[in-house]
């Protein structure tokens, strides 16, 4: 007989090896069939073995003619009779070729309309009935019995799926691409495991669960063409060809949500493989050698792939932090990932080993096997020996003064790995910059000068003044960043000067942080803040943590990182807050357990009931909005504390700075609270300079 063995566009190749594997020859026919020159058993067994096809399809017949009239032609020439048998029920589905057009309810009626009276009754649901598919071409159109009957994707096991549900064919799929069936170390990880196909279906292939075991429907049993005992016989020899578990066998499933681990146990529990499985509610940030454990193994994973335009930037920056968590921590190991960008999927900065284009559902998307690399540690961008080359007579003071504040700095940068630190601010009348290092860039930012000076002669100073940068970091212009900063009026110093979504990645302490160097007049990180993040950072683990005023969420991030229980961050932003969303996800954390809140602070507080461990606040010096009341932190800093307060656990703590130079903290704070002033603690060395930077306090509750 001859038989049509459907499975997802682009799987065929993969669908040809595993029939060969079950000793079942089939030739692939395009990429979304294999076609089955053999007997019934074949087929049979195709519905019992196989974990890529979707359907196995029966020719009944072939006629001429657009679809309608063809339609037509194949129920005229149908044996209704012989075929419907064994059916209490007929479900008819039609469809169309790419490129044809028709209805698809008008072309089933003209088939139907050909049926004798004494036919089964129509149904819609495939399972329980003999089940029919007509494919339509424009000018002919085949009819099939469907022996599958509902598509031979659905186990059964799967009752609750996640938000963007993986077909089980796919998975199967992947973990046949991944090398699954024949891997030396039988390891398994999947940070990301939903709903937990992937792991059920690892978990069946390792045991030899034929996927067949677990339906209790199949269309071909309201067939007469099916000889019947074929099928008892195939499920006892299935039952014996389960085997135990191989030695040194471990799968786990991680994931940030505990609702979707929740339906991934129930699923295994259903798929006989929950004793197989190790589910645990962590994030990809948490994850530890030790969760990986083997020198060699697999990570077959399903991402966020980020559909919409705002969730790309999100899903893009933790493609990156999946590639280095497994660069550190997985060393070895081989990943295969699925995903539906191309430049979402290029960030993980892994080696591309092979790449296959398939369909999941409606979506084409693409399967990738890569493997990890690490990359070396960034030096810290320091102040060279000698300059690295010439400049002029005009620049030479500027770039003395850059040289020996890099001579006084180079030690402590080097030792602390600083990759964002300040080596000049203002330090000679005639240059009025601030240059900063972030990586290997460095940022000039040049205050502009009053108008009483000559244009011409500001722009020649400029130009020497970076000449002198470059030489003393030898650095290429490439590397360099000017912004002239102005007068600001109240709460524009987060205007936005540019649109062109470039960042750059820096480390500070344990995290990664995402820099702007083009869009914004300031870029996403206040360096000037380094010790009270990394305070943060040793103080979050466990606890409940609140920032307030979060912009880009660095210190959310350092919580995130040092085992913060969860946390809120809250700002009126929302291009803030998707930056912060971005730092999460590059350090492998989702907002699931760390949320971001678009909102003014100060209604906020007024309106939650949630109580926090830790809070950090550092208010702007204004900020203004049409929808609410100005802010000025002087005049209000006192009822915002005491706002806050309300919401801090007893024995927890508040660290509230800002950085207006001339603030004086409200005297009723001191009465109501234990305060401590650790303005000069929290001035790292790269800003002693300027000791009024910012002020920072240590507010707790009295006792």
């Amino acid at each position: 007989m001859n038989f049509v063995i459907t499975c997802q566009p682009g799987l065929s190749h993969f669908l040809e090896r595993e029939l060969q594997s079950l000793e079942i020859r089939a030739d692939a026919d395009g990429g979304a069939a294999v076609l089955l020159d053999g007997s019934m058993r074949d087929a049979l067994s195709v519905c019992m073995y196989s974990r890529l096809a979707e359907r196995v399809l029966v020719p009944l017949g072939e006629a001429s003619g657009a679809p309608r009239e063809a339609a037509a032609r194949l129920g005229r020439e149908l044996d209704w009779a012989g075929h419907c048998a064994l059916a209490q029920q007929l479900c008819l589905r039609v469809d169309h070729a790419p490129g044809v057009q028709g209805d698809t309810r008008d072309t089933a009626r003209a088939m139907l309309a050909e049926r004798p009276a004494e036919c089964p009754e129509l149904s819609r649901a495939p399972r329980d009935s003999l089940s029919l598919r007509i494919m339509a071409h424009e000018d002919h159109s085949r009819l099939y019995v469907d022996l599958a009957g509902e598509s031979l994707q659905k186990r059964g096991y799967r009752l609750a799926g996640g938000e963007a549900p993986l077909r089980e064919t796919l998975a199967a799929a992947m973990l046949h691409a991944a090398g699954w069936a024949r891997a030396e170390s039988p390891v398994l990880v999947d940070p990301f495991c939903g709903s937990g196909t992937l792991v059920v279906e690892a978990a069946a292939m390792a045991r030899g669960i034929a996927p067949g075991l677990s339906r209790s429907h199949h269309g071909f049993r309201h067939w007469s063409g099916c000889p019947g005992g074929l099928w008892d016989q195939l499920l006892e020899q299935a039952r014996q060809a389960v085997r135990p578990a191989p030695e040194g066998l471990s799968i786990k499933g991680f994931d940030a949500d505990a609702r979707a681990l929740a339906n991934a146990w129930a699923n295994a529990e259903r798929a006989g493989v929950a004793d197989l499985i190790h589910f645990e509610k962590r994030e990809l940030g948490a994850l530890r050698p030790r969760d990986f454990g083997a020198g060699q193994g697999l990570v077959v994973t399903n991402p966020p792939w980020g559909d919409r335009l705002d969730d790309r930037f999100r899903a893009a920056w933790l493609h990156a932090g999946l590639g280095r968590v497994l660069a550190e921590r997985a060393p070895g190991w081989q990943a295969l990932l699925i995903g539906s960008e191309a430049e979402v999927m290029d960030r993980t900065g892994m080696r591309q080993l092979e790449q296959w284009r398939v369909r999941n559902g409606p979506t084409q998307v693409l399967l990738r096997r890569l493997e990890p690399v690490r990359s070396p540690p960034q030096s810290p961008l320091v102040v060279s020996g000698e300059p690295a080359f010439e400049v002029s007579e005009e620049a030479v003071p500027f770039l003395n003064r850059l040289r020996k504040n890099g001579r006084h700095l180079r030690r402590w940068v080097e030792r602390e790995q600083i990759q964002v630190w300040r080596l000049y601010d203002r330090d000679l009348p005639e240059f009025n910059l601030a240059v900063d290092v972030y990586g290997d860039r460095v940022l000039v930012q040049e205050f502009a000068a009053p108008g009483s000076v000559d244009p011409k002669d500001a722009e020649r100073r400029r130009k020497a003044a970076l000449s002198a940068v470059r030489s003393a970091l030898g650095v290429h212009r490439e590397q360099v960043f000017v912004r002239m900063r102005h007068r600001q009026r109240k709460g524009m110093q987060y205007g936005k000067l540019d649109n062109t979504g470039q960042y750059h990645v820096v480390v500070e302490g344990d995290v990664r942080l995402l820099v702007n160097l083009h869009d914004y007049l300031d870029t996403g990180l206040f360096a000037d803040h380094r010790p009270m993040r990394l305070r943060l950072a040793n103080e979050a683990a466990g606890k409940r943590f609140l920032n307030l005023f979060g912009y880009t969420g660095a210190a959310t991030v350092h919580a995130a990182v040092a085992g913060a229980r969860s946390s809120v961050t809250v700002d009126a932003s929302a291009s803030y807050l998707q930056w912060a969303a971005g730092n999460l996800a590059l350090n492998g954390f989702s907002t699931l357990s760390h949320r971001l809140e678009q909102a003014d602070v100060m209604s906020w507080l007024e309106q939650t009931r949630e109580q926090f461990d830790l809070v950090f606040c550092d208010p702007p010096t204004f900020s203004n909005s049409k929808d609410r009341e100005d802010f000025s932190v002087q005049r209000d800093h006192g009822e915002l504390v005491r706002r806050i307060m309300k919401r801090v656990e007893p024995g927890g703590t508040l660290y509230f700075s800002c950085n207006f130079r001339r603030f004086v903290l409200d005297e009723q704070i001191r009465r109501w609270f234990h305060v401590e002033d650790l303005s000069r603690w929290s001035i790292p060395p790269d800003f002693q300079r300027n000791e009024r930077i910012h002020h920072c306090f240590r507010i707790t509750h009295a006792d």
